[in-house]
């Protein structure tokens, strides 16, 4: 166990629609354009587009709808582990403008939970992420502030500052016990629940890797390991790749029921100098799945009813 520096303080049917016409996709009910099908847990997809703001996606009835239009005050959002809140930051109004503006709303009526202003070190964008029991707020480390943990009024709780004199990499991703997984150049690590102490899950052998994300159960993990899609048991055993193709896959998402990944393919540049994916779902069942178009019936384009273009995104993805 190393220390590092703290400052206290049910199922439903998919109905083949078609990407460009080019196979089969997510678009339930009536939608889509005919062909067979598939059963994936339930589940509500959200994803976030430059130009349209905060969208969602219902695996059960494939229906596309808008949560958040484009709004450009808006940092980062993060949707409750139950899918009932929705986590924003965005700039404080007036000329407060070293605050980041927390505010939790009810997605089911629109009204606010609570709301706050978090003041980073030199005013900087932060994106912070609900513990799953919603209980607390994780804010992944910015240029001049290490992990910030705080309770749901503000109140900080925890600062760790570095770990076995390491600088934290810019990821924090919540398990189920409120421990958090963190990286530093040295690799993937868990923190006990009081934040206290930190162990070794993994050290990677990938030029870079990314995406880190947990399944809701706490068993496994994904992420992104050089241009593809990797799994692992929680423990750091047993990491196999599970997506190919001849492009780029990133930003794993796992379904509420810990059984299918919902993955960014084609992982590319936009014009913005960021980047974009198109969306699609795999098992997440330790097999390796090819994601080129048409390639593999068991990868599913996420397509809207409706719609004969596979869904994409620019931005934080989440399936509850």
């Amino acid at each position: 166990m190393k220390r590092w520096s703290i400052i206290a303080a049910g199922l439903f049917f998919l109905v083949a629609c078609g990407k460009k016409n080019d196979g089969g996709g997510v678009g339930g009910g009536n939608g889509g354009g005919g062909g067979g099908g598939t059963t994936l847990g339930a589940g509500t997809l959200y994803v976030q587009w430059a130009t349209d703001g905060i969208q969602k996606i219902s695996l059960q009835t494939g229906v596309e709808s808008t949560v958040m239009p484009e709004n450009t005050s808006l940092h980062n959002y993060y949707i409750s582990n139950d899918g009932k809140t929705m986590l924003t930051s965005a700039d404080a109004p007036g000329t407060d403008y070293d605050a980041n503006l927390y505010t939790l709303t009810n997605l089911s009526d629109g009204t606010i939970v609570y709301q706050f202003k978090y003041y980073p070190k030199e005013g900087d964008y932060t994106y912070p992420k609900l513990s799953m029991d919603g209980s607390m707020i994780a804010v992944p480390p910015t240029f001049d502030d290490g992990i910030v943990i705080m309770d749901t009024k503000g109140k900080i709780l925890h600062n760790l500052t570095s770990f076995n004199g390491k600088k934290f990499n810019n990821m924090v991703v919540w398990m189920p016990d409120n421990t958090i997984l963190f990286s530093t150049s040295d690799g993937l690590f868990r923190t006990n629940a009081a934040f206290t102490q930190g162990t070794l899950v993994k050290q990677f052998t990938f030029a870079d890797w990314s995406d880190v994300s947990a399944s809701p159960d706490g068993t496994k993990i994904a992420l992104k390991g050089g241009n593809h899609i990797w799994m692992m048991n929680a423990d750091g055993s047993n990491l196999m790749q599970v997506t190919t193709s001849d492009e780029v896959e990133a930003i794993p998402v796992f379904s509420p029921d810990n059984k299918y990944l919902v993955v960014g393919t084609n992982y590319r540049e936009s014009i913005a100098a960021s980047h974009l994916w198109d969306l699609a779902i795999i098992p997440a069942d330790g097999k390796q799945y090819n994601v080129n178009p048409k390639a593999d019936k068991n990868v599913i384009p996420v397509v809207p009813k409706g719609k004969t273009i596979v869904l994409s995104g620019d931005g934080p993805m989440y399936w509850r």
